[in-house]
């Protein structure tokens, strides 16, 4: 029993050498992927087959403004989505956790959420260009996480009404300072203002989002202080 408990001890101690390394070369990978990418060529983002043409141009018009992203690989797929609109995430596997860069994509649903058939190609320009902002406004702020960063972000965003609020309340103050207020003014409006759109939704944008008065009064090079939130 003694030499049982000795093996398993030394298993124990094993697994824990084990992840406390792989944690140590998961970060270094990830540190090293950002010095990497500074040097690497610019990468132009691929789209899904069939995708609108529509929304391949306004992305486009959109992603020429956020420099900082044109390192990486980035892919744009149009897709059923049942619980959003619209989905920035990166992209993990071996080869992204071990490799060179991180890899990226944006899921965008054929229809708004809850709005009964509205779809996304039908969004006017301003209010479709404004969502995008928003949408690669989380992409920088997930380059302020490690890999093991970001599992701990998406545990808290999905679990925590306070973080999940000042996340959005960054990747809009981050579109604003790339140069798209008027865009997420409009955005805002479209969806707070319109019958077809589920008053389900509107309320969670009236909670967790910025307010129309708060980026109307965010300034454009400045990151405005996270308001507190109400519980």
């Amino acid at each position: 029993m003694l030499f049982v408990g000795l093996r398993v001890m030394q298993t124990k101690h094993k697994v824990y050498a084990g992840a406390f390394f792989l944690t140590i070369l998961v970060l270094f990978s990830f540190k090293s992927a950002q010095v990497s990418s500074l040097s690497e060529p610019t990468k132009s983002p691929s789209f899904s087959p069939d995708i609108n043409k529509k929304i391949i141009k306004a992305f486009l018009e959109v992603w020429q403004q956020y420099k900082s992203l044109h390192a990486y690989e980035f892919e744009v797929v149009q897709k059923r989505l049942k619980a959003s609109t619209m989905q920035a995430r990166p992209i993990f596997g071996l080869s992204q956790i071990f490799g060179k860069s991180r890899q990226y994509r944006l899921n965008v649903a054929e229809k708004i959420l809850d709005s009964g058939e509205l779809r996304v190609s039908d969004l006017p320009e301003e209010v479709l260009k404004g969502w995008f902002a928003h949408e690669l406004g989380h992409i920088v702020d997930y380059e302020n996480h490690s890999n093991m960063g970001m599992i701990a972000y998406g545990i808290r965003y999905s679990l925590s009404d306070k973080y999940k609020r000042e996340r959005e309340h960054q990747a809009d103050s981050i579109a604003i300072r790339n140069g798209f207020k008027q865009e997420i003014i409009a955005t805002k409006n479209y969806l707070l203002e319109n019958d077809f759109i589920s008053s389900k939704y509107q309320d969670q944008l009236k909670k967790y989002y910025m307010s129309v008065s708060g980026v109307e009064l965010c300034p454009e090079q400045v990151v405005p202080i996270k308001p507190k939130v109400v519980l």
